[in-house]
């Protein structure tokens, strides 16, 4: 351990100075220039700023400035003690103990000083020495004391709490809470007019309560090895609790048993965050006290008070081990359940599906809950419904609610929404953990979508009045569809595939088909196909796919790819592109689209008048080129014969004179792909158009093109490093084989103007454009034999060079860039690693900085004091 001895009278910059070198020697190197820099930033400007807090005459600029420097001083407190930090900066300390006392303070001011304190007196030290002073009771102790006037402003009452909640870090708070009976205060301060001040107030309750009963707990078990939990359960039965949880739980069991509704909630969402704070196992302690006034709750009217109970139970079961409160949690989550009303209870059900540990019999009682809005429709749609296209068994009652719900139309349209929203999050989490009547569930979810364009012919009056609540209805429709294309991917063989592609299809075709519905329903029908394809080597199509393909799909959707819609014609592309790519294996779906003249068609739609469908074509066509051989090959005038041939110099002219940058980045972005595929060009098309493409997307306007001219750029790079047996990524070796091979990739490179392209993007104004070029380098440079930046003694002029200084040292020192050596010298002499590290930071990284935000805060005061002249 270091000991410094000092002489009773030392100056302020030798003590700032022996605190630095104190930082060197305990802290090392890594934490030091963390400290250095943050150091060099407040310690010069720091002194000021706290001056103007001090002065009442001066404002800040907003209240957002003072957020920013707690959040500031948050950030630092993470990387050195609160006392540490205090005894550095005195300033800091006369904000904290002389400003408060100042009459006529600003109200932000005042709450920034109140959160600050509670910043530094997590601190127990450090708390202590304020509470001596008076300073905490002059702040934290009775608002009485802080004026009526002050007390009056919204934000000193949020500083407050928020003072508060952020010295809650040790039990001297807790007692110190308590002598000034401050928890009165926070429990009143609940129904504060202020929405932000009562929910605050709320939060810091329930985050009091977990934590005395965290400190009690400890105290309980001792200073002690790690306990396992039945050890903890235990001791928070047997704890004495402090006053502060008294006072708490009293008031808590005083609201559930008000009969108010407004009482009732605020106890269960307080309830509710205590089982969501850092110590969630607080509410095993709580349970029994507040369990008997939960079970009343149950017994009487639930209007108002079925959504806070339902989070509360549903958060107890997932913080709480199961074992801790089995089985009372799951029977009162099963009355629970049976109790509320079905919009109500569609939550729970889901939020029950998704439990790791349920009961099998409770997760049934979840599904059907959930399922039975749409299995009362299959009823009373269907003259008789076959046994495995219904949710629920015989024996199954409907909510009361349901048919009243169903009957008006925005009700209907909304509960059916809210269950299709549920099983979509069921059918999209990344394991089932209830076998799901996937059967029933496709017959149920297409009956909707039937009734919603009128195919669907209703067999009851109640059917009908909902036939007409969802015709034409898109919210239904897009809910219906997703949950569709969900389906395939857990049901296995089913038989409705043919119904669910016919539904599909007639949703595309539909010329009333809303355009957002129509990009839902064509991304369905792809994960319906792709669940219709026959795995092995040879994938294959299954004969419902085929039969489907051999219908008049394919002239559907030539219409649709000339849709008056541009929206239309754009889903139309997308789709077959996806379709194209994901099926380019299967020779019989190749020779289907080889022959049905919609690739022609795609070609048209690259002088398509709209930017977005330009684009969209381009996609597609490229991922059309990766369709097996066997489709160009047909003898069809209509087909894609010589469309190969064709397709290169398009996307050249699209490149080059384009004047939307949607198509450009798209055509660049096919050609990059296609490199990165070796197979899709050929080298003499390698040869004579790379270099072209890289030279006019490197030079284009916009940064999107440029960036993917450089992926294009890196893949052939890559390309030429594989052809060399060199790979980019290997460890720099110094043999004469490997450097042989390194020059020849370089003079390739060279030749084809890559160093050119890459050195020009270094420097570019695009952030992300001078950091694809940096990392390429990088790349380059690993490989490169003798990278030793200190044997080269002529280097670009600063620690930071530009293009200006770059081209300059280029120029004065004769580097030719088609020179492999020249270029060698220039990449082992630029510091690129400092170039990237300054290209990932963040763009704004200068302004929001600690020191750009005091510069902001005085020259805030300063035209304050401008501005205080009469102008008149």
């Amino acid at each position: 351990m270091l000991t410094l001895f000092l002489p009773p009278q030392i100056s302020p910059e030798l003590l700032h100075i022996l605190h630095i070198f104190h930082d060197l020697l305990v802290k090392g190197k890594d934490n030091f220039s963390y400290s250095w820099r943050m150091e060099s930033e407040y310690v010069e400007l720091l002194p000021r700023v706290c001056a103007v807090l001090g002065d009442s005459g001066q404002s800040v600029v907003d209240d957002t400035c003072l957020e920013k420097l707690l959040d500031c001083f948050q950030a630092i407190t993470k990387n050195e003690t609160e006392l540490y930090i205090l005894q550095r900066i005195p300033c800091l300390t006369h904000i904290i103990v002389n400003i408060p006392k100042q009459r006529d303070l600003n109200p932000s001011t005042l709450s920034f000083i109140m959160r600050l304190t509670g910043l530094f007196a997590a601190s127990e030290n450090y708390f202590h020495e304020l509470e001596n002073d008076g300073i905490l009771s002059s702040l934290f102790g009775s608002p009485a004391s802080l004026g009526s006037e002050t007390w009056e402003e919204a934000t000193v009452r949020c500083g407050w709490l928020l003072g508060i909640q952020n010295m809650l870090q040790h039990e001297a708070v807790i007692q110190f809470l308590c002598k000034y009976d401050c928890i009165d205060e926070i429990i009143r301060l609940q129904k504060d007019p202020s929405i932000f001040v009562a929910s605050t107030a709320s939060q810091l309750l329930a985050n009091i309560l977990s934590f005395s009963l965290q400190c009690s707990e400890l105290a309980s078990l001792g200073n002690g090895s790690k306990v396992q939990l039945n050890d903890t359960v235990a001791a928070l039965h047997s704890v004495n609790w402090s006053d502060c949880v008294y006072a708490i739980t009293g008031h808590i069991e005083d609201f559930l048993k008000s009969g108010v509704t407004s009482n009732i909630q605020q106890a269960l969402k307080l309830l509710s965050k205590v089982s969501g704070t850092n110590y969630p196992v607080a509410i095993v302690s709580l349970w029994p006290k507040i369990e008997g006034s939960i079970k009343l709750l149950l017994k009487g009217d639930l209007t108002g008070i079925g959504q806070p109970l339902t989070k509360l139970f549903l958060n107890v079961s997932r913080t709480v081990p199961c074992d801790v409160l089995e089985p009372k949690i799951w029977d009162l989550l099963s009355l629970l359940l049976r109790l509320l009303n079905q919009a109500e209870a569609l939550t729970l059900a889901s939020g029950i599906l998704k439990l790791k540990n349920c009961p099998q019999s409770l997760r049934m009682q979840a599904a059907t809950t959930l399922f039975q809005p749409l299995n009362y429709i299959i009823t009373v749609t269907s003259v008789q419904p076959e046994e495995d296209t219904v949710l629920l068994d015989a024996s199954s009652n409907y909510r009361a609610d349901i048919e009243h719900r169903l009957s008006r139309k925005s009700a209907c349209i909304n509960l059916l929404c809210q269950t299709l929203s549920h099983l979509l999050e069921l059918l999209q989490m990344p394991s089932q953990k209830i076998e799901l009547p996937y059967q029933a569930l496709i017959h149920s979810v297409l009956t909707v979508l039937k009734l919603c364009i009128g195919t669907a012919i209703p067999t009851t009056s109640a059917g009908v009045s909902i036939s007409r609540h969802l015709i034409g209805c898109i919210k239904v429709q897009r809910a219906g569809i997703d949950v569709l294309g969900a389906i395939p991917q857990w049901a296995g063989r089913i038989k409705e595939v043919n119904s669910a592609l016919k539904l599909l299809l007639d949703y595309i075709r539909n010329p009333d088909t809303d355009s957002t519905v129509l990009k839902k329903a064509l991304q369905a029908l792809f994960h319906w196909m792709l669940h219709c394809i026959e795995a092995g080597d040879s994938p294959a199509l299954e004969p419902t796919l085929k039969e489907f393909l051999d219908g008049d799909f394919f002239s559907v959707m030539k219409k649709r790819l000339f849709d008056v819609h541009w929206e239309i014609r754009d889903s139309a592309l997308e789709f077959l592109g996806q379709l194209c790519f994901q099926f380019k294996e299967v020779e019989s779906f190749c020779r289907l689209i080889g022959s049905c003249g919609i690739p022609h068609l795609v070609l048209e739609l690259l002088s398509d008048p709209e930017s977005y469908v330009r684009a969209s074509a381009i996609s597609a066509l490229g991922k059309m080129n990766y369709l097996s051989p066997n489709w160009q090959t047909l003898p069809n005038e209509n087909s894609v014969t010589v469309m190969k041939g064709n397709i290169l110099p398009h996307l050249l002219d699209i490149l080059n004179q384009d004047t939307e940058g949607f198509p450009r980045r798209a055509a660049v972005k096919v050609l990059a792909d296609w490199l990165k595929n070796s197979h899709m060009l050929s080298s003499c098309e390698l040869d004579n158009f790379v270099p072209i493409i890289l030279k006019i997307g490197s030079n284009d306007l916009d940064w999107e093109v440029k960036v993917h001219s450089l992926e294009l750029a890196e893949a052939f790079i890559d390309q030429s490093s594989s052809n060399s047996l060199i790979s980019p990524y290997a460890v720099s070796l110094s043999n004469s084989t490997h450097s042989a091979q390194v020059k020849v990739l370089l003079q390739t490179l060279c030749d084809a103007g890559i160093f050119i392209i890459l050195f020009h993007a270094l420097w570019d104004c695009d952030r992300p454009v001078a950091q694809k070029a940096c990392e390429i380098l990088m790349k380059l440079k690993r490989i490169t034999p003798g990278a030793d930046s200190s044997q080269i003694h002529n280097k670009p002029n600063g620690h930071k060079p530009n293009r200006e200084s770059f081209a300059e040292w280029l120029s004065s020192s004769n580097f030719n860039l088609q020179n492999v050596s020249d270029v060698m010298e220039i990449m082992i002499a630029l510091d690129l690693e400092f170039q990237h590290q300054q290209l990932v930071r963040s763009s704004d990284h200068i302004e929001s900085s600690l020191r750009s935000l005091l510069q902001d805060i005085l020259a805030a005061a300063e035209n304050s004091e401008d501005s205080g002249a009469d102008c008149y």
